[in-house]
């Protein structure tokens, strides 16, 4: 019997390239049953994109990279350690792990990230090992690149055979203004088209949907994650699609690491969204069961202390811990009954008192805002958050401190 009790967290020297930073043991949900799932974090040398521009607004994936090109050889070091702890989570279950997720933290099919040769190994591994189901992480503009030339994903499915193959990409939002907000490097389009392409090779595609980006409300997220669900259900044309929708939590060297420094009065300060939020979210999809889901936090005890949940979702501390177990709950069965039991739980207050809270500037004036500020900060060859630490005069107004700065500096640097 699949059980939560066996999480486990295996961490390794992040600075090794030889090692990955860590593999996990998680549980999951396939064709209808509850099963485990081994998550692999690679070393990498980092994101194409956030190498080139400073990446999106709320990723810490940049805090993790190496920031220089990872052989072969130590790509296929870091799968024997991987492949050893499955072989040892295998051993001490039950029933063996069923899905292996490899992420590299970027674009897994663009060759100065990850070679032809090591993608093929973590193919060879992920049959060897007797997955169901491999699962990696990319973007549309990685896909729609492959189809045009190499076709890597076309040679995947078949290397693969009979284990499915899972394409996980950073969709975030299908409003191009709150993709602007976040600086996501592909265009909308080029998301539409990574879908079609992901089905048509007879991959399964999958998107994150960001619950509560930096620059956005508890109403507004909420508002642009139902709508970004329904939008790529009405773009899959009846066609399978899977998401898996992303509650931000406070992370190093990110926009939003700035944002919750701020007076708690000030519009623009954030925190992260209510774990019920969640739920509300799940409520409106009771027909999505196995393909709609939450990320959930790893293994959470009772006595988890309180600093641990004020970087994640969460509601008062007297239903948080009750919350998260429905999370669990509904994670591992997929019941509609544990998203109504848990609503019943929630702090009513609290979520009258999120959705309450407004940010006076539209979307496109926030955009505006935010791509003179990614210019002036890559300009200093600085992450934002520390451009802004510099630059912004700590308790004053957000917005108005941001105005005044980039009125400061040449026009057409800020521009």
């Amino acid at each position: 019997m699949v059980t939560t009790a066996n999480v486990r967290n295996i961490r390794f020297d992040n600075a090794d390239p030889r090692e990955p930073r860590s593999v996990n043991l998680y549980f999951d949900h396939y064709r209808g049953e509850p099963i485990y799932r081994a998550v692999a974090y690679l070393a990498n040398s980092g994101c194409e994109w956030s190498l080139k521009t400073g990446g999106c607004t709320m990723c810490g994936t940049k805090n993790s990279a190496l920031r220089r090109p990872i052989s072969d050889d130590e790509f296929f070091a870091q799968f024997a350690i991987i492949r050893k702890c499955v072989e040892e989570f295998n051993a001490a279950l039950d029933t063996p792990v069923k899905s292996l997720h490899i992420y590299n933290d970027g674009f897994f099919f663009n060759d100065n990230e990850i070679s032809p040769r090591a993608r093929e190994a973590v193919f060879e591994m992920a049959c060897e090992l007797n997955m169901c189901k491999l699962v990696i992480e990319t973007n549309g503009l990685d896909i729609v690149r492959d189809n045009r030339s190499t076709d890597y994903l076309g040679k995947a499915v078949k290397s693969l055979g009979k284990t499915e193959f899972e394409i996980t990409l950073g969709i975030e939002s299908a409003n191009p203004l709150v993709r602007a907000l976040y600086n996501k490097p592909d265009s909308i389009d080029d998301v539409k088209n990574s879908l079609d392409i992901i089905r048509s090779k007879g991959a399964i595609a999958k998107g994150y949907v960001l619950v509560k980006g930096p620059m956005m409300t508890e109403a507004e997220a909420y508002e642009d994650c139902v709508n970004t669900i329904r939008t790529l259900k009405q773009w899959s044309n009846g066609g399978r699609f899977r998401v898996e929708f992303q509650p931000v939590c406070l992370l190093p060297n990110t926009l939003h690491e700035y944002l919750i420094s701020l007076n708690r009065n000030d519009p623009y300060f954030w925190e992260p969204p209510l774990l019920s939020t969640l739920f509300r979210i799940l409520a409106n999809f009771p027909d999505m069961s196995e393909d709609l889901y939450t990320a959930l936090f790893a293994r959470i005890d009772e006595d988890s202390p309180w600093e641990f949940w004020q970087n994640r979702p969460h509601d008062d501390p007297e239903t948080t811990y009750r919350l998260y177990l429905k999370l669990v709950e509904y994670y591992l069965h997929r019941r509609h009954d544990s998203i109504t039991s848990a609503l019943q739980l929630a702090n009513e207050s609290l979520w009258q008192q999120r959705i309450a809270r407004k940010i006076p500037q539209p979307l496109e004036e926030r955009v505006r805002l935010v791509k003179k500020l990614l210019a002036q900060s890559r300009k200093s060859n600085m992450q934002l958050s520390d451009y802004l630490k510099t630059h912004l005069e700590p308790g004053s107004d957000f917005f108005s401190s941001c105005e005044k700065h980039l009125s400061s500096v040449n026009p057409d640097d800020s521009a």
